[in-house]
């Protein structure tokens, strides 16, 4: 549902994020990663403003969405140093690691019975003290709404499982924000964790 979704709804997204600021919480992400490090952004859509900020701090960017025209939108944004990749996150295989890796608004529109396995994947992605950042509900539930017309899926783990899973996983915990809110936009959960084993 949520790639049909997000296909029908690509352009009038894109116009959206291009009047979206940067959080500042991904500006603090940045300022932890490696200078000129490998930061993988799961659920990119068309890399605005996100993969492009990040370009343009001098990292290299792999975008992953599974929405076709999301990552059709993103190779034709001329965000450099960076490549776009159409594929779900689960099916996601890469021979190299990463020193920073960001889920802005996305790891919330996986499968409920799939949540527990984002976090170890995470973690096998991660160079040792890299660095992720997410958003995230923070109750056990799922359910549907809609934008732009369209119906949209989304799931999440309570806040204490999300972050037992990250200190399973090898992760410290640096902040874990509820009911963050910024400008006009509101985020249930923000976490940041460091990859330390």
């Amino acid at each position: 549902m949520n790639k049909n979704s997000y296909n029908k709804v690509a352009r009038r997204w894109t116009e959206k994020r291009k009047q979206s600021a940067v959080s500042k919480l991904v500006i603090d992400f940045a300022d932890r990663v490696i200078a000129k490090g490998r930061i993988l952004d799961i659920g990119c859509g068309t890399g605005i403003p996100i993969s492009s900020y990040l370009s343009e701090r001098g990292f290299f960017v792999t975008g992953i969405d599974f929405s076709e025209e999301m990552i059709s939108m993103a190779r034709l944004s001329g965000i450099t140093n960076a490549q776009f990749v159409n594929r779900n996150f689960l099916d996601f295989e890469t021979t190299g690691k990463f020193d920073g890796v960001i889920a802005w608004d996305s790891l919330w529109h996986f499968p409920k019975d799939k949540q527990r396995s984002i976090y170890p994947k995470i973690g096998n992605l991660l160079n040792q003290g890299g660095y992720l950042i997410f958003t995230h509900g923070n109750t056990d539930g799922e359910h549907f709404d809609s934008m732009f017309g369209e119906s949209f899926y989304y799931s999440s783990l309570s806040k204490d499982t999300v972050l037992e899973l990250l200190r399973e996983n090898g992760f410290e915990i640096i902040y874990a924000y509820e009911d963050f809110v910024e400008k006009k936009s509101h985020r249930a959960l923000v976490v940041l964790a460091q990859k330390i084993q």
